[in-house]
């Protein structure tokens, strides 16, 4: 409505993607059998000692660094003290007092949207429901996560969805994580408040919960502004509140009231003495991995058009398969048609993704593409070759061989088949000069039939046209 507007803040907890986890050498794995995966450091046992994990703290430096953040030269952290049963230790490792990273900002899309923090954690264990029963795996706790809020800067669900795929695509660029919802390496925590256009304060915030996609997340988005708004307009009170998003039922439900501020009673965790990180930090920062926004940039200098170069950009596999495709062969619009748009058609019938082409299947694509060229093959041959190349992984050559595609380049060869098609049909070459364009298709279309198009259109056509001109002569 006109005259509300909605603010967004977002708070988002990534799982990161190291063998380890954060302040342990239990392995990390979202496959392994339920409670197989810790040890007591993770359950807190007495005289159990934590140490931070230098792979964690590596990939938080360079998230930091991406966000344009202010990134601390101390490693310190905290306890988050509560107690709940998903939280063995009774307290969480957390970093309060002094975050990895200070005030970032990403830019989607003309819209700045500022980062108040990033922090170091642990993660709690996953609760699982089992026939009605609350069951717990502690496989997750202890998995090294970074949180990252946000500034209340979004105003819709579409700026909101903006900044979390742009989120997204860093951490994966950056190798920090596969960031995926449906995993839970990926959550999200939204904010949304409503309040009068123009008013100076910010309205009441209600948190929501649990939501597990990209699509929730727009709906719960949209349907929790237009609740809030209902109750202004009948001068109802909005409570602060933790909400969940019912797929089933398409609403937010009330879960629980947030009446007062938790007390966490944070202090130091005496177990970490602070650690000096200020090397380590101006030696991850020199070697940042290629961003998105360079990716972008990339692709828009190859002269490929905005729109696919944000579609390959979007995903990260494809990106890097397009890109060695597009390096080996210095030919866009080629890769564009055989990367983007003939590759998706065989990947989605095997049901595979990008990341499952072999080196063997690349190297053909880039050979097909020097081929078609050089104009040894045509499009039409080069499709049928596409489709034997990626259930054999035959290379292309050898299967120009076995099809018998190999082009005829010699003029001799192909003046011999065009004369007797001349004179064939010399009725439609006196036609020519009405129309020059339906003439030649025409012959070339004949010539094709009879090589089994094999003949090289280029050369075909040119050898056509000084024999149709000739014949044309002679005939005066």
């Amino acid at each position: 409505m006109l005259n509300f507007e909605a603010t967004i803040g977002i708070e988002v907890h990534v799982a990161l993607n190291t063998k380890t986890k954060m302040f342990s050498a239990s392995p990390v794995s979202a496959t392994s059998e339920p409670n197989t995966n810790i040890n007591e450091i993770d359950m807190g046992l007495p005289g159990a000692l934590p140490s931070p994990n230098v792979a964690a703290c590596k990939k938080a430096i360079m998230l930091a660094h991406a966000l344009k953040m202010q990134i601390a030269t101390t490693l310190s952290f905290d306890r988050k003290n509560y107690f709940y049963y998903d939280l063995p230790k009774g307290y969480q490792i957390t970093q309060h007092v002094n975050p990895i990273g200070k005030n970032g900002v990403i830019d989607v899309g003309g819209c700045l949207v500022h980062i108040e923090q990033i922090q170091l954690e642990e993660d709690t264990a996953k609760q699982i429901d089992v026939f009605g029963k609350l069951c717990l795996d502690y496989n997750r706790s202890g998995v090294p996560l970074i949180e990252i809020i946000s500034k209340p800067d979004m105003h819709t669900a579409e700026e909101a969805l903006a900044y979390l795929n742009q989120l997204r695509l860093i951490l994966i660029y950056l190798d920090i994580s596969d960031a995926k919802m449906e995993n839970g390496s990926f959550r999200a925590d939204i904010n949304v408040s409503v309040t009068l256009r123009g008013a100076k304060t910010l309205g009441t915030k209600v948190e929501i919960k649990n939501i597990n996609s990209f699509n929730n997340i727009k709906d719960a988005i949209n349907y929790e502004i237009e609740r809030q708004q209902k109750q202004l307009l009948n001068n109802e009170l909005i409570t602060p509140s933790t909400r969940r998003w019912d797929e089933t039922k398409h609403q937010t439900i009330f879960m629980r009231e947030k009446t007062t501020l938790v007390g966490y009673h944070y202090f130091p965790e005496p177990n970490i003495m602070p650690i000096d990180i200020h090397e380590l930090v101006v030696a991850i920062t020199k070697k940042v991995p290629e961003l998105p926004s360079d990716a972008l940039a990339y692709l828009l200098n190859k002269n490929i058009n905005k729109i696919i170069a944000e579609q390959i950009v979007d995903d990260f596999n494809l990106y890097k398969l397009f890109k060695i495709v597009l390096e080996a062969t210095n030919l866009p619009n080629q890769t564009i048609n055989w990367v983007v748009n003939e590759l998706p058609f065989y990947l989605k019938q095997s049901n595979k993704g990008y990341d499952s082409c072999s080196p063997t299947l690349v190297n053909n694509i880039i050979e097909l593409i020097k081929l078609i060229d050089k104009q040894e093959i045509n499009n039409k041959q080069a499709k049928t070759i596409f489709e034997k190349m990626y259930s054999s992984n035959e290379s292309p050559k050898s299967l120009i061989e076995k099809l018998n595609f190999k082009q005829i380049t010699d003029p001799t060869i192909i003046r011999q088949h065009l004369t007797n098609i001349i004179k064939q049909n010399a009725s439609v070459v006196a036609t020519y000069k009405q129309n020059p364009t339906r003439v030649v298709k025409l012959l070339i279309g004949l010539l094709m039939k009879e090589t089994q198009g094999q003949a090289n259109p280029i050369v075909a056509n040119d050898v056509l046209i000084e024999l149709i001109n000739s014949y044309n002569n002679f005939n005066e």
